[in-house]
């Protein structure tokens, strides 16, 4: 795994007009090493498909070709099984591997609708089928430190089984301390986003948004390229503020505990193919007497990476990475070109978590505000960033769609699947699901 950190610095103003000391920004990047393969983990999979009746037609026609195409991605040794759940629970596949299954695309093509959303019943049999075959491995004394995930898949919300919320998101935090993660798919403007992005924080997977059902194989592909690149599982990251610095705020959106001089940030896997970036700021007050320029502080904090980081022979080793944030403090401040971009585009994503906050409150007029404010601060970065370009394309087309108070379900939820696939890293995400306005005459 390799680590780059940056970081840059404002001047602090006191009120008599002297310097109270800096804002230190640090960006930490995480991937995969260089010209090396990370080696292959093992896959332990189930498939967990709504098929109530809201399913029926062309979505769970795409569900079940983008199942299929999973499938067949699948190394023969990886064990795979599938669920179909409605009112009632089916197994249409018990956990094994390639060779005993030539038959399951065809057998996933043949999954019919009907019924209501029993959603913790289809994700508990798919629990139960990971764990069965873990529970084998770790018998049979052989390596179980390959990934064990449930890939929930839903269109609406959950009416059946157990529904309270908070029980289902206990019930994916149990199943991870357990070694078996929970990945959401929500499929359609129905379902609830709180409760699919909460579950799967809880059960250390990744959230996904299907939009229109021509996008679920693009969903699916970039769960399964990404657990077939696994470079690290369970990446965490430290932030120690050192004696009198203040750790101010964590950008991106993981989930995060602060401890007395910091906070612990929970990253969750890492992909050959997908970097994470943690962006954070720290407050150093300037020690009386002191003069910025003349003064050098010691390192004003640590980064402390924890991982489980995939060997090349498919073994996991368990590393620790301690960075220092030790910037050069001077008389000015300075800007980091990479983190002055991070900072645009997280900009972005707080805007659009904010115009579905007035959304709520049903203040459209100030969620216009808030995008194209977004919009036309990020402008100014555009130049020849064409991931910029579009960043500010799509916030004006929906700060227009705010100012008409023409703000549909299905836009609350692209609003926030884009700002949570920013705020994650998930560039695949974002650019499968972004809405191509027309062409400009």
């Amino acid at each position: 795994m390799e680590t780059t950190l940056v970081a840059d610095y404002d001047l602090v103003p006191a009120p008599d007009g002297t310097c109270a000391g800096y804002v230190v920004r640090a960006l930490l990047t995480l991937s995969a090493d260089p010209g090396t393969e990370p080696g292959r983990a093992a896959l332990n999979l189930s498939l967990v498909l709504d098929r109530s009746g809201s399913m029926s037609g062309e979505p769970l026609h795409a569900a079940r070709r983008a199942a299929a195409m999973l499938v067949r991605r699948l190394r023969p040794e990886d064990v795979v099984s599938v669920v179909a759940y409605a009112d009632q629970v089916s197994t249409v596949a018990e956990p094994a591997t390639g060779d005993a299954q030539r038959a399951l695309p065809r057998e996933i093509e043949q999954i019919e609708t009907g019924g209501s959303t029993n959603l913790s019943g289809g994700w508990l049999r798919g629990r139960e089928l990971v764990g069965r075959t873990l529970s084998a491995q770790r018998i049979a004394q052989a390596d179980a430190g390959g990934m064990h995930r449930v890939l929930l898949l839903t269109d609406g919300l959950a009416n059946a089984g157990i529904t309270d919320p908070a029980t289902l998101i206990g019930m994916c935090r149990a199943a991870r301390e357990q070694g078996i993660t929970t990945t959401t798919i929500g499929f359609g403007e129905g379902y609830d986003e709180a409760l699919l992005r909460a579950m799967a924080d809880a059960g250390g997977g990744s959230t996904y948004y299907i939009e229109r059902p021509d996008q679920a194989a693009d969903v699916f592909g970039e769960e399964i390229d990404g657990l077939l690149s696994l470079a690290a599982q369970n990446v965490a990251v430290d932030m120690r503020a050192a004696d009198a610095v203040r750790l101010v705020r964590v950008h991106h959106d993981y989930p995060t505990a602060p401890h007395a001089n910091g906070a612990r940030v929970e990253l969750g896997d890492l992909y050959a193919r997908e970097p994470r970036a943690l962006l954070v700021e720290l407050f150093v007050p300037l020690p009386p007497g002191e003069v910025p320029g003349a003064w050098a502080p010691p390192a004003v904090g640590e980064l402390v990476v924890h991982a489980h980081v995939v060997l090349p022979d498919g073994g996991i080793e368990r590393q620790e990475i301690r960075l220092p944030v030790a910037p050069t403090l001077g008389a000015t401040g300075v800007a980091e070109p990479t983190i002055v971009r991070e900072r645009v585009l997280l900009q972005a994503a707080a805007a659009r978590n904010a115009a579905l906050r007035a959304r709520e409150a049903g203040d459209f007029q100030q969620g216009a505000h808030l995008l194209a404010e977004a919009a036309l601060a990020a402008a100014p970065y555009v130049g020849s960033d064409l991931r910029v370009a579009e960043e500010v394309e799509d916030l004006e087309a929906m700060a227009s769609h705010f100012a008409e108070e023409r703000v549909t379900a299905a836009d609350a939820k692209y609003l926030a699947q884009m700002a949570y696939a920013q705020n994650r890293g998930k560039e695949g995400t974002r650019a499968t699901l972004r809405r191509r306005p027309p062409p400009r005459a």
